[in-house]
This record gives C-alpha cells, structure tokens and sequence, in this order.
C-alpha cells in the first residue's frame, strides 16, 4: 500500500503544482501493477496557479475492489517558523493507513508526513527539514538522515 500512497502523492503533487493541462475538474484512469485506478481532481478557479491550492480535491478508486483514497488541500501551517501547506488524506482500504497528514514548503525542501490508522494512532512519521530526515515508527524508534553531508 505505500507504493500506491506513494505514486498516488506524485500524482497529487503535480495536479497541485499545476503541472497538468487538464480542466479544473477531471476524471482519468492510471494502470498500475495492482490494476487500473480512477483518479479525479478538482482545483478550484483562480487556484490553478497557487503553490497551495486550497481547496483542491483528488480522489483514486479501485473499481474491482471499492478501496479509495482521497485528499484535500485545506490551507497553510506555520511549523518550526516555517509556512507550510497542509493536505489530508483519508483511505478505506485494508492497509493499515487510513489517514494522512501531509505538510509541505513552496520550495519543496521541508515537508512532514504523518499516517495514522483506522483509530486515530499514529503508524509514522516523517520530518524533512534543512537536508535532515527524521523518521518515527509506531513504537516511537526513530531514524535520522542527513542529506547534507
């Protein structure tokens, strides 16, 4: 499941970041290894061109199974003192991430994931800020990179 969360974040990513010519409401299909998945966004007039769009929908269904996701821009955030934008993304699939938190900077080079579970619980984190990575597993092990060196 977190390769189709990843793929589906590319996607999203572009759609937010205007890189599709498509008009502000749209339906297509993505044939992935697991079988094909409709995707269909909206970005509201006049955000088309915003770094955060708010209001930008994105929803991706599995017709053979029914599992959907779907996230919304909902605004920004200022965290560490930097601005970030913030989606949501929630899920029914049977993986065991059913929400996620995502935060990212207009520059791309800070951003913040966070998946919990159908309970509320926090399954991960993931902090990107000045080149250093920081991840937090379920039972709170963490793993630190450093892209700078």
């Amino acid at each position: 499941m977190l390769k189709k969360v990843i793929i589906l974040l590319i996607l999203f990513a572009l759609v937010t970041a205007g890189c599709t010519e498509k008009d502000p409401t749209t339906t297509t299909t993505v044939s992935t290894s697991d079988g094909d998945v409709d995707i269909e966004y909206n970005i509201p007039e006049g955000t088309k061109d915003e770094w955060c769009p708010v209001g930008t929908t994105w929803q991706a269904t599995n017709p053979q199974t029914g599992e959907m996701a779907s996230m919304k821009v909902t605004g920004t955030e200022t965290v560490d003192g930097v601005i970030l934008c913030r989606a949501v993304m929630d899920s029914n699939t049977a993986d065991e991430i059913a929400k996620m938190d995502y935060l990212w900077s207009e520059d791309g080079e800070t951003f913040k994931w966070t998946y919990y579970d159908a309970a509320g619980k926090v399954v991960s984190i993931i902090n990107m800020k000045d080149g250093k990575m920081v991840m937090t597993d379920e039972e709170g092990n963490v793993m630190e990179f450093d892209w700078t060196k």
